[in-house]
């Protein structure tokens, strides 16, 4: 872990840092409080097709891309051609628009358009991916493919869209940080952004107390009473064996020492999925947000459990003894 990936762990653990440096990075939020001020005040572009956003208020880990996997597929399945439109983060830079058909494959696919992109496109057969830091000119390029229903992947900031529906995320287990703006908290915007909600996703619930939800519940009304408010949990579906596909059930974790393996936005909630499940973490291993697992030593005597956004960017692998654990989006309660 780098300096900058060790400073922002210590930031979402809201850890005591270095007077000076503190001061440094709250004169830093001014600057993303500017951007933000400037990106809601220029001219939106209306596109002709129903534009769909999801996206949080913090940085990293709120649990978008199962959301978006979900709308995807209920999309789908409703007669819909559906785009999902994203920046690519973890991909290599890219100037021109990038798109991955429905059933594409191409090798290449992590790097042009990263590892949540290419994990969506795996489990939303029909799906289109679209990559551009653009996403007026990502629309367009979806609606040249003819595509009527667009989701923006991370698109709560990106207001230079119109949408029909704007989704907000918030992590229940860690809302808001320590209630900073970027650099020297999580926020990437101020409460009072939650107002512009049309819906609101509290995510694992499970992870936190009913009284710490409440409270949750007290400030988001505070600042949007209109939205409906959902409690959800990321529920964990069966564990898939990487070599071959192959698949095992939960209970296979159940008292199974494991290294515990995972380069999230918020390591923390996979691994308190991973024991509340049985597992046991004889060694764990942190990687940076979207980091290449090329380098990782793996265990050879223990299963090595991950995300399935890390296994996404492992890619093929002969090693039996891998496993990634597959999640949906549900209802709390």
């Amino acid at each position: 872990m780098n300096y900058i990936d060790a400073l922002a762990h210590k930031i979402r653990k809201d850890e005591t840092l270095p007077l000076l440096l503190s001061v440094l990075l709250r004169g830093g939020s001014v600057f993303q409080r500017l951007g933000m001020w400037k990106r809601l005040h220029c001219p939106r572009v209306r596109v002709a097709a129903r534009v769909i956003s999801f996206g949080n208020l913090t940085a990293g880990g709120a649990g978008k891309t199962p959301a978006v996997i979900e709308r995807a597929l209920r999309e789908i399945s409703l007669g819909h051609q559906v785009a999902v439109i994203t920046r690519g983060y973890g991909a290599a830079r890219a100037r021109k628009v990038q798109i991955l058909p429905p059933g594409a494959t191409d090798p290449d696919a992590v790097k042009r358009f990263g590892d949540e992109a290419l994990l969506i496109a795996r489990r939303v057969p029909g799906v289109w991916i679209v990559r551009s830091a653009n996403r007026v000119k990502g629309a367009q390029a979806a609606l040249e493919q003819g595509c009527d229903t667009l989701l923006l992947d991370d698109g709560y900031q990106a207001v230079s869209l119109e949408r029909d529906e704007n989704i907000l995320l918030i992590d229940g287990a860690n809302p808001f940080g320590n209630g900073c703006i970027i650099p020297r908290g999580l926020l990437r915007e101020p409460l009072q952004a939650m107002n512009r909600a049309t819906e609101i996703l509290v995510t694992r619930c499970d992870q936190t107390t009913d009284e710490a939800l409440r409270k949750l519940t007290e400030t988001i009304r505070i600042y949007n009473s209109r939205a409906p408010l959902s409690y959800t949990v990321h529920k964990p579906l069966e564990i898939q064996r990487l070599c071959d596909g192959s698949t095992l059930p939960l209970s296979f974790l159940q008292q199974q020492s494991v290294q515990a393996l995972c380069g999230i936005g918020n390591p923390d909630a996979f691994f308190q999925t991973l024991e509340s499940l049985g597992a046991r973490r004889e060694q764990t291993t942190v990687l940076a947000d979207h980091q290449a697992l090329d380098q990782v030593a793996f265990s050879s005597e223990l299963p090595v459990v991950m995300t399935e956004k890390d296994a996404v960017r492992l890619g093929k692998t002969d090693l039996p003894n891998l496993y990634a654990l597959t999640v949906s989006l549900a209802p709390y309660g």
